[in-house]
Parts: C-alpha cells; sequence; structure tokens
C-alpha cells in the first residue's frame, strides 16, 4: 500500500490529466464570459454584498473580496483564462497551475451561490496539479527543455503520490454519493430515475417515453449505483479497470446527454486517465503513432 500511494514512476498520465483539467478550466471560463455581467458585477444578480454575506466574516482567498470595479474583475476574470491556456499547454507549469487555482477560487468566492459539484472538483483538482509534478510530461516545458538539451528523452520517474490523491479523491467521490444515494427511499425502492427528469429546468435533449415505463426504472436506478459503486472499489482492480471506466463513461454520456449540467460529465471523466500508469498511457500514445504512420507508408509507397 505505501509503495502504491508514495512510489515512483513516469509522469505522463498526470501531465495528461494536467491537460484535460487546463483545457475544461478555460472551456469553462469562456462559457462564464457570456454570463459575466450577471454573475460578476453589480449592476448583475450577485453584487459583492451577496458573497460577503454568504461568507459570513470568515476569511477566504478572494482576490477580489471588497472589489466592486468592474474593470478589475473582468481583468482578474480573464487573467485566470489566460493561466488556463498555460496549464492546459503546460507552459510555466508550476506558476502556471499555482495562479489559475488562486483565480479559480477567486472566482467561486466571489459568486459562490452559482457553484455545483463541478467546480468544486475543478478546484480540488487543480489543488493536486498545483502540488505535482504538472509539466514533467505531455507540456511544452517538457518539450522546450528537451530541444534545449535540458531534460532527457524520457522523462525520469517522479513521485506519484499526486497522482494518487486524485484517484483517491475521485473514489471517495463515487462513493460517499451511493452513500447519500442509498438513504434515500427512491434510491433504495428502485424508482429514483424516474423524479429525475421531472426537473424540467436541467432538460437538454429528450429521451424516448418507454425510458419512463417501471422495468427501466428499476434497471437505471440500481444499474446507477452499481456503477458507481464499482468506481469507488473495483477500478482499483487492474483487470476489471478498463470495464469500470467504461460504465463510468456510458453513465456520465447518458447524463451529459440528456441533462444539462456544464462540464460536471467531462470533468469527472477527464479523471479517469489517472488511474492508468504513466507507461500504459506511453505505450498507447506509441501505438496510436504507430497506426497512424502505416496508412501514411502505404500512401507514400
Amino acid at each position: 500500500m505505501m509503495r502504491w500511494l508514495f512510489g515512483y514512476g513516469s509522469p505522463v498520465t498526470f501531465g495528461v490529466t494536467r491537460a484535460l483539467v487546463g483545457f475544461l478550466a478555460l472551456v469553462n471560463y469562456l462559457m462564464l464570459s457570456f454570463s459575466f455581467e450577471a454573475w460578476f458585477t453589480e449592476s448583475g444578480f450577485y453584487p459583492v454584498r451577496f458573497a460577503e454575506r454568504w461568507a459570513g466574516g470568515v476569511p477566504r482567498l478572494n482576490l477580489l473580496a471588497g472589489v466592486t470595479d468592474t474593470p478589475t474583475t473582468m481583468f482578474v476574470f480573464w487573467l485566470g483564462a489566460l493561466a488556463a491556456v498555460f496549464v492546459c499547454l503546460g507552459l510555466f507549469s508550476r506558476v502556471s497551475t499555482i495562479a489559475l487555482f488562486v483565480l479559480v477560487v477567486t472566482l467561486h468566492h466571489r459568486s459562490p451561490d452559482i457553484l455545483h459539484s463541478g467546480d468544486t472538483l475543478l478546484r480540488q483538482l487543480l489543488f493536486f496539479l498545483m502540488i505535482g509534478p504538472s509539466g514533467a510530461a505531455f507540456s511544452l516545458d517538457r518539450w522546450l527543455a528537451v530541444r534545449q538539451g535540458k531534460a532527457p528523452v524520457v522523462p525520469p520517474p517522479v513521485s506519484l503520490w499526486p497522482q494518487r490523491l486524485v484517484q483517491v479523491q475521485v473514489a471517495i467521490l463515487y462513493f460517499t454519493t451511493v452513500w447519500h444515494k442509498w438513504g434515500g427511499s427512491y434510491w433504495r425502492d428502485g424508482t429514483a430515475t424516474w423524479y429525475v427528469p421531472r426537473l424540467e429546468e436541467f432538460d437538454r435533449f429528450p429521451l424516448p417515453a418507454f425510458v419512463d415505463d417501471l422495468p427501466l426504472v428499476y434497471v437505471s436506478t440500481y444499474a446507477t449505483l452499481i456503477v458507481e459503486l464499482l468506481l469507488c472499489t473495483a477500478v482499483f482492480v487492474p483487470k476489471l479497470r478498463k470495464w469500470v471506466l467504461l460504465s463510468g463513461l456510458a453513465m456520465h454520456g447518458f447524463i451529459d446527454y440528456h441533462f444539462n449540467i456544464p462540464l460536471f460529465g467531462p470533468l469527472m471523466v477527464s479523471t479517469y486517465v489517472a488511474f492508468y500508469e504513466g507507461d500504459e498511457v506511453a505505450a498507447w500514445w506509441d501505438r496510436l503513432k504507430a497506426r497512424w504512420a502505416r496508412p501514411r507508408q502505404r500512401v507514400a509507397a
């Protein structure tokens, strides 16, 4: 257990995780930009005094605390978007991941009542990226270091505990989800997924009417609980991992199709790569390049 948690290995997986999370953070900023005035200015729905009331006098990490000036708020907002670009590309990775974490937390504390669990997960992932070797692989930092002769072609092993923290965090998330759901009578009696689509404010794309038939409701309710339970237990068994993660992809794909919960599904599945070792991810990339090269060789011939 201690070797698994604190051992050393390839940084490739953590680099890919950084790129995915940075990209989704950027998408989040771009989506929020369309409603910036509504949620982050004094003339919108959420002036600064609402955030102060929410904080209740408790000190928070918030660079915008007490700031009512719209240009200043907008500058901090777009500075966060720029930091997300740098994190996605892996440029100045240590500084950019710290900056993005601070700026995202600032944004969340500026308007906390508009957040959902996907935003909470984003903050947690950024913290892990901030303290881990985010730029050690799959990054512009790494590419530039290799070109300048300052780093070997194969990245050296790094401590894997930040990657393990991502795995454990995801497992805890799914475990607590199952725990709380099982405390509700509708989940225990198998009818919960009938009620969820009645929340019409979250509707995105329609589903066939037969999905509401009772036998399928039972199946979808208990299948959701089983998949989430597997995602916090069996996902750590190498022989079962692929199938568990595929079931998670199917579950979140279905949720994302029917419900408008911005970026929650993509953020969740972006963590799945963290359950694979860096050598495995590097091997996937080598096989993909080999498959891509074969058709090109045939065309050239």
